[in-house]
């Protein structure tokens, strides 16, 4: 990761820096901390604003209070994440990563979190379009492997996703525009949406200026906590054509894991 700004520091809880109350600073970070800050600094993180206050001392500094504490609950930190921020633009920020070591000669992989509004990479050779910086564990992976290449009735590309905050809570559900525009969407319409083929809901669905398409928030809200669709759940959506007036797309969730 990079930034033309110079002034940033990395917490990793791999090295036990968190603490839920407050987050001392690491001492080689200190100075810049010291200078970047006042007695409060707010950034932004998934979306959400922070205001946390700063304690600035020659021998430690930290971030404490109530925004830190809900910045810290938000967000789950904890053992395996790092948190790096970068408090000197004209709108601090802060990026959060989670690690997973594999086993043996697999590499270390990180998810970077900081941008939850879909971003997509796609592999074309499997039919497949997969949230940016997804990453599955071995028994979602080993699922996901079995549920490939989907049956013929499915059409354009499955998505891979893990449903974030947005989807869930802010009820924000957005399909990318590459998966979109391989699915007879039109600019306005209505979806028959089902968690493994059984009990569709109809939802309506409109095309966003960037071309991905936005579920009804009411309809979708009340769709994923009556098929028990939470937060962090990863999923294999696919597409069929209707055969209906009133739908004009099918979209068929799978949950992996």
């Amino acid at each position: 990761m990079s930034s033309q700004y110079s002034q940033l520091f990395v917490v990793t809880s791999l090295l036990t820096f968190f603490f839920g109350s407050n987050q001392v600073v690491p001492c080689n970070e200190r100075d810049r901390f010291n200078n970047a800050t006042r007695e409060k600094v707010t950034f932004v993180a998934n979306q959400r604003a922070y205001t946390v206050k700063c304690y600035k001392g020659r021998r430690k500094s930290a971030m404490y209070g109530r925004g830190w504490r809900k910045f810290y609950e938000d967000n789950n930190l904890g053992k395996g994440q790092m948190v790096v921020f970068y408090l000197d633009e004209p709108l601090p920020t802060a990026s959060i990563l989670w690690f997973q070591v594999g086993n043996g000669s697999k590499p270390l992989k990180i998810q970077i979190s900081g941008n939850e509004d879909g971003e997509a990479s796609s592999d074309d050779s499997e039919g497949i379009v997969c949230t940016r910086g997804l990453l599955l564990n071995e028994t979602e992976d080993a699922q996901l492997q079995g549920l490939l290449p989907l049956s013929d009735g499915f059409i354009g590309f499955a998505f891979v996703h893990r449903l974030t905050r947005t989807d869930i809570r802010l009820g924000m559900m957005k399909i990318p525009k590459k998966v979109a525009a391989a699915t007879p969407f039109e600019e306005q319409g209505v979806v028959g949406i089902s968690v493994d083929g059984r009990r569709f809901k109809k939802i309506s669905y409109k095309t966003a200026d960037d071309g991905r398409i936005v579920f009804g928030r009411k309809k979708w809200e009340d769709f994923a906590a009556s098929r028990g669709l939470k937060v962090n759940t990863a999923v294999l959506i696919g597409f069929k054509s209707s055969e209906r007036d009133d739908v004009h797309v099918l979209v068929i969730l799978k949950k992996l894991g």
